[in-house]
This record gives structure tokens, sequence and C-alpha cells, in this order.
């Protein structure tokens, strides 16, 4: 009995792992996203490019298309496919804009502006948490 009680006293201090978070309700305009936020800064040091749900615009495809069509300067020559590459933060910042194709410098760099205009996106889920994610995204210019 006298075993039993020590090695209970000896195990039960024993420390498990948890995290730390809160819960998080993004809204921006009438729109509103959901997720936990690791509050664990040492933990969150990973980009997902595979997650439970991508980032997105506030309001889904259709309000950035809506957006983008209302705030792209359309008086470039020619016609060509810009694909750009961000990364969207946990808080939904934008940042880390890459150029993907062979697209005129102009016009990549408008597609930028047009990104930092459009302010905070929705960031990704994980397993419930706001996660930091890739965006890949394709305009016509």
């Amino acid at each position: 009995m006298k075993i039993a009680i020590f090695l209970f006293c000896l195990l039960s201090p024993i420390i498990v792992y948890s995290q730390e978070y809160k819960d998080t309700s993004y809204s921006i305009r009438e729109f509103t996203c959901s997720c936990k936020y690791n509050l664990n800064e040492q933990d969150d040091n990973g980009i997902f490019d595979r997650s439970a749900k991508s980032a997105y615009y506030p309001g889904g495809e259709d309000e950035w298309k809506k957006f983008a069509k209302k705030n792209l300067d359309k008086g470039f020559k020619g016609k060509h496919t810009v694909e750009v590459r961000f990364q969207v933060d946990k808080n939904g910042d934008l940042s880390g804009y890459t150029l993907l194709s062979t697209a005129p410098a102009q016009k990549y760099e408008e597609v930028v502006r047009v990104l930092k205009l459009s302010g905070k996106w929705f960031p990704s889920i994980q397993d419930g948490f706001c996660v930091k994610s890739l965006v890949s995204l394709s305009l016509e210019l």
C-alpha cells in the first residue's frame, strides 16, 4: 500500500502539454468566420498549404470578383493572365506576394495594389484553428 501511494505521489505531478487558445470570430462587413486562435506563438510557425478550409476573401469568390472588377485598372494594353501567390496569416493580413506567371511587371503591381486594398481576408482553418497559409490567384488583365 505504501508503494502504491508513493508511486501515485511520484506520477501525479506529470504535466500534460495543452495548447492555450481562445475562440475567435472575425467580422468583416456582414461576413463572419469563427475559429480557435492559438496563443502559443512557438507552435505557430508553419504555413499550411492543405487546410480543412482555405483562406478566402470575405463573402467568397463572388464578392472577390466584384471587388476586383470594381478596383482593377483596365487601361493596360493586351490581355495577360496574372498569377500571384500570397500569404494570409492567422489574423487575415496579406503578405509575401509572388508573381507566378510571365505577365508584365505593371500588371503584377496592379494586382498587388488591389490585394492590399482588399483589406483582411478570412484565414485558413485547420483542425478548428486559424492558421497561416498560401493562396494562389489568377486574374485576367
